[in-house]
């Protein structure tokens, strides 16, 4: 069930939250700067003079060298790379606000269900420790051989939190009585079983490697297990916790907390196909790595991957099931207009044994030398079709454009046709014919004529109204005065809202016209959060101060401005519209107004 992050809740956890010490938190050395200002150097961009400031009272930041800016949320999602909801949630935690989920036609069974999530993360979060507690007290169990064979020192399992479960069928279940757990949590969170016939509790992991699964919180939600025998006796080579209320395998990626920074500072993510590849790739320095578990990719795993990055490179084993692997992944990832590259590791190894033998530099060596899904996908063909011949080289054809009909962005169509024509052997034209035959068969509905969206307008001295519009909004934030004056000298036309600084400015006139100018703040911050910009958040933390006569010479000035930089896009649009009159009529229809707009009217011209 969905959370109910309503306008309360989210104003709670803002102001609930000491943005100072979230900051700093994150390891930004701020020093107080006078009141409540703080400064420090921006950990968004590189510098040596501190151009980041933070105010404690408006509850808000803003770099004055690359112009980030905002509120706590703001900071959270730029800084640890995550979405609006799960830095909200992880505030939420941290300052104690409960958040309530939505729609809760039956209280008492959403409060059954908050409880059951939270014992199911009590149990996962205490036996997470004990599985790492049993690994570091024990060095000479096979947990801990098989991690130095692995070369995976102590520090490492310790920070992806590796740990090893007790060769005993009852270990984990004792274990988790003495907390006072009972048998139906320990049973609901997948870590002991039950005998059908007998009724017998034991443990689920019994001699097993465990690796701790995180949520995108960094909470653990449950364990994948690895066998430390040749042959399991039950033949499962890893057991991975079931599905739970809080553990749901497609929805999951392994190391994904430890990777989103690393994927916001790379500009990429690696997906591999087991824990210790990415693992590999993050002590290699490329802290952008995750992976499923043990399951095929999904849909959701994507689509989580997607909310961090546009750019992925799939790091699957070099064999024929990998190389499937990759093209289901590309299946799924196409429609999400993602750049996709395959990793080739020399000599068919995996990620964790190009690093066992050649350390960081193998990795990095052979991140330099990725090539593109298509590649990939042409290299499968000649074991299904005879591309010696007409007839198969065209059934070739026909499967590739399968894939490339999953494409929705016409610039990557039309790149992908060019390099899977050339692939081929066929012309452009020939690749695009089969392409539209593909579709039509399928009756997918890409890019019918209908559908496309017009090109952006385009306006006269726009940047110009930037500036005239900032000192409108830092006047209008530091007198509700001058926000009713606005609404008397604005034309509506002026400020249409179609950018955060135009809708900053409407907010603050409606504020000032409605006796709400306490309230204003929050409301631009929640503008921030959909939609980020640095004149907005540079005006909510430090607006220009004027006095006097300077105050009315400046607001006279940005208003002549803006009413000059609005007539001039006026301009421009008229004149492309007699450009492509059909009539004499209309061309003069238009040229009067055009005269009208220059403040002319016709026949007065000498």
């Amino acid at each position: 069930m969905s959370l109910d992050l309503n306008k309360d809740i989210i104003e709670e956890i803002r102001h609930r939250c000491d943005i100072v010490e979230v900051i700093s938190s994150c390891g930004v050395q701020l020093k107080r700067s006078g009141g409540s200002s703080y400064k420090g150097l921006c950990p968004f961009h590189r510098e040596k003079t501190p151009s980041f400031h933070v105010d404690a009272a408006r509850q808000g930041f803003h770099c004055f060298g690359c112009g980030k800016g905002g509120d706590v949320f703001r900071f959270f999602m730029d800084k640890e790379n995550v979405d609006f909801v799960n830095a909200a949630q992880i505030l939420a935690a941290r300052c104690g606000v409960i958040i309530p989920e939505k729609n809760s036609h039956d209280p008492q069974a959403d409060s059954a269900r908050r409880s059951e999530r939270d014992r199911l993360l009590a149990v996962n979060a205490e036996f997470s420790a004990f599985f790492q507690r049993f690994l570091r007290d024990n060095p000479r169990s096979p947990a801990a051989e098989y991690l130095r064979r692995r070369n995976i020192p102590m520090d490492i399992a310790e920070k992806f939190a590796i740990g090893a479960a007790p060769d005993s069928w009852t270990a984990c279940r004792d274990f988790g009585r003495s907390l006072g757990f009972s048998d139906r949590d320990m049973l609901a969170a997948g870590i002991v079983r039950q005998k059908e016939d007998s009724g017998n509790i034991f443990d689920q992991f019994k001699g097993r490697l465990t690796f701790t699964i995180e949520n995108e919180q960094g909470k653990p939600v449950g364990f994948s297990a690895r066998s430390l025998e040749a042959k399991p006796l039950d033949g499962r080579k890893y057991v991975n916790t079931p599905e739970t209320p809080v553990f749901r395998k497609g929805h999951l990626l392994y190391a994904l907390p430890h990777a989103r920074q690393g994927i916001g500072k790379l500009k990429q993510a690696i997906l591999c196909e087991g824990q210790l590849d990415a693992i590999a790739f993050h002590r290699a320095g490329f802290d952008c790595a995750v992976a499923p578990l043990g399951t095929a990719f999904t849909p959701d795993q994507a689509r989580i991957l997607r909310r961090y990055t546009r750019n992925l490179i799939l790091a699957f084993d070099a064999d024929g099931a990998g190389q499937k692997a990759v093209l289901r992944a590309a299946e799924i990832l196409l429609p999400l207009s993602v750049d996709l590259k395959v990793l080739r590791i020399p000599g068919g190894k995996d990620p964790d044994e190009l690093f066992s033998h050649g350390g960081p530099a193998a990795l990095e060596e052979a991140l330099k030398h990725t090539v593109s899904w298509l590649e990939i996908l042409h290299e499968s063909l000649p074991e299904k079709f005879d591309l010696a011949s007409p007839v198969g080289r065209s059934q070739a054809a026909s499967h590739v454009c399968s894939f490339l009909k999953l494409v929705g962005n016409q610039v990557e169509i039309e790149m992908y046709v060019r390099q899977a024509a050339a692939m081929l052997g066929v012309s452009e034209q020939a690749m695009q014919a089969e392409l539209s035959a593909v579709r039509q068969a399928a009756d997918s509905g890409f890019f019918r004529k209908e559908e496309t969206l017009p090109p952006p307008p385009r306006h006269v001295n726009k940047d110009n109204a930037a500036p005239a519009l900032l000192t409108l909004l830092e006047l209008a934030l530091s007198s509700a005065d001058t926000g009713r004056q606005l609404a008397d000298m604005l034309d509506a036309e002026l400020v249409p809202g179609t950018n955060p600084l135009e809708k900053a400015l409407n907010m603050a006139i409606s504020a000032a016209l409605n006796d709400e100018m306490e309230q204003l703040p929050d409301q631009l911050q929640n503008l921030l959060l959909e939609s980020p910009s640095p004149e907005v958040s540079k005006a909510l933390l430090k607006p220009t101060g004027f006095s006097g006569k300077k105050r009315q010479l400046a607001l006279e000035e940005a208003l002549q401005t803006l009413q000059e930089v609005r007539r001039g896009e006026g301009q421009f649009s008229l004149l492309e519209q007699m450009r492509n009159a059909a009539t004499a009529e209309e061309r003069l229809r238009i040229l009067a107004e055009l005269q009208k707009l220059s403040g002319s009217q016709p026949g007065n011209e000498s």
